[in-house]
């Protein structure tokens, strides 16, 4: 009978234990004053979402990483001057709750210096953009946004590594939305529209930094291992990815028509908003071949943006 008390407590310790590593416990914090450097001597005013007080605003915001099966609690704390403001996705629905994680049936935004609780689904894999819409599209493209990854329970692929992944999360900066006159509106409580002038973007951004500057995929000593390659459309434009034709591009998540084969390159077409996994592998590829990423205005199928990133680092 001794014997199995223990077992039964060794049962009961690891059940608990399993239970607790499978909670995530998440603190998002909203702000609406944060500066980033969209080249040499120009810094530009944005909004953001951190992990902390001291936490400086990155764009994209807070990654939120989780796998599938696991308890997400987040805790989103306002602590902007603006306008209430809450979580949002395309492709996951998050649960607004309170203190006691008890489901609130009407959703609402959270406002100044309050604190909003959210849960929500880890039953499907993939990689997700979450933002704020309320006055939609001004918050997002002001810096109110973030990267969701949904983990498989079982390693992505046998032969690739976390090592061997990479996240890009593109997006443009009109300039004439980031001024003071327009981020600095007092505050207000029903979210009144703001009149904002034509989006007309100078600055195309890859994970803060401008597209062409964004480094390779991997070294050229490398090419023989397979990535994946995770692409977040944060803007307001198409985004066109054009791969060498050497390369091999298979879809793990997004859209099955995102990927296309040409006589000349792999193209991978992501509208606004929309997120691709990528397993890719470089080996047949030229040491010199570029990676063309262009932004197109959606509306006139204008391209707007075009710029060579290196295939290997």
């Amino acid at each position: 009978m001794h014997i199995k008390n223990k077992i039964l407590l060794i049962i009961i310790f690891l059940f608990v234990a399993i239970s607790l590593s499978a909670q995530n416990e998440k603190l998002i914090i909203g702000r609406t004053s944060g500066k980033l450097i969209v080249k040499k001597n120009k810094e530009l005013r944005v909004f953001g979402f951190s992990n902390s007080l001291s936490g400086q605003v990155t764009l994209p915001g807070s990654l939120i990483e989780v796998k599938q099966g696991d308890s997400v609690h987040i805790d989103f704390w306002n602590i902007s001057q603006g306008n209430p403001v809450s979580l949002y996705s395309k492709g996951i629905d998050f649960e607004l709750q309170n203190e006691a994680h008890q489901s609130i049936k009407e959703k609402q935004p959270i406002d100044h210096m309050e604190h909003g609780f959210y849960t929500f689904s880890t039953k499907n894999r993939g990689t997700y953009l979450y933002y704020s819409p309320e006055n939609y599209p001004f918050n997002l493209q002001a810096g109110m946004f973030g990267v969701v990854i949904i983990r498989s329970k079982k390693t992505d692929s046998s032969s690739v590594t976390k090592n061997n992944e990479l996240l890009w999360c593109s997006y443009e900066i009109d300039t004439n939305w980031h001024t003071d006159a327009i981020m600095d509106l007092e505050h207000d409580d029903i979210n009144k529209p703001i009149e904002l002038p034509d989006y007309e973007p100078k600055h195309f951004l890859i994970n803060g930094v401008a597209t062409k500057k964004t480094r390779g995929l991997q070294t050229y000593v490398d090419r023989s291992e397979k990535i994946v390659l995770r692409i977040v459309n944060a803007g307001l434009y198409r985004n066109e990815i054009l791969f060498p034709l050497e390369t091999e591009v298979g879809l793990v998540f997004g859209k099955t028509n995102a990927i296309v084969a040409t006589s000349k390159n792999k193209k991978v077409l992501l509208e606004a908003g929309d997120c691709i996994e990528l397993s890719i592998s470089l080996a047949e590829v030229n040491k010199k071949d570029t990676i063309i990423y262009q932004y197109i205005e959606s509306k006139t199928n204008q391209m707007k943006h075009k710029a060579k990133i290196s295939v290997f680092n």
